[in-house]
């Protein structure tokens, strides 16, 4: 009996040998399965990672495009800007100076009179300045550049 025993034994161990192998190779066959899906899933990651990579280059080259072409309408609106303070003021000081004639001339601006017709261009440097010319021969280049713009 014991000899049937130990052959029963012994094939009992090579099946349990036999089912621990195919549960060992089945096992490998699931770890290797599972490691070929992590690495894909990983290459996707990747791949995915570098085709937003690729458009957030493509997005940050045309916000800069962009935002160059901004700031140069920027700088033409803020040179343009300049040139209207300055024409601005100089359109304020012409305003003044013709305000100041007014009251030299003894004009309303409210009661607008007919002008006088001046006689000698010369009244005209002396209403607005209120002085009278100092060189006499300047005061002559005057009076003929005035005389030629008033004819």
């Amino acid at each position: 009996m014991s000899s049937t025993r130990s052959a029963s034994s012994g094939s009992e161990i090579d099946v349990k040998n036999a089912l621990m192998e195919e549960k060992k190779r089945k096992r490998m066959v699931s770890n290797r399965e599972s490691a070929k899906r992590s690495r894909m899933k990983k290459q996707k990651m990747v791949e995915d990672l570098a085709n937003e990579k690729g458009r957030l280059l493509r997005e940050l080259e045309n916000n800069n495009r962009l935002c160059s072409e901004r700031e140069k309408g920027w700088y033409a609106i803020e040179s343009e800007n300049k040139v209207l303070r300055a024409e601005k003021m100089s359109l304020v000081q012409r305003l003044r100076c013709l305000h100041s004639l007014i009251q030299n001339l003894g004009l309303s601006a409210n009661a607008p009179r007919t002008l006088q017709p001046i006689v000698n261009p010369m009244q005209l440097v002396i209403a607005s300045t209120g002085k009278y010319p100092q060189n006499t021969a300047q005061s002559q280049v005057n009076v003929t550049k005035l005389t030629k713009l008033s004819t």
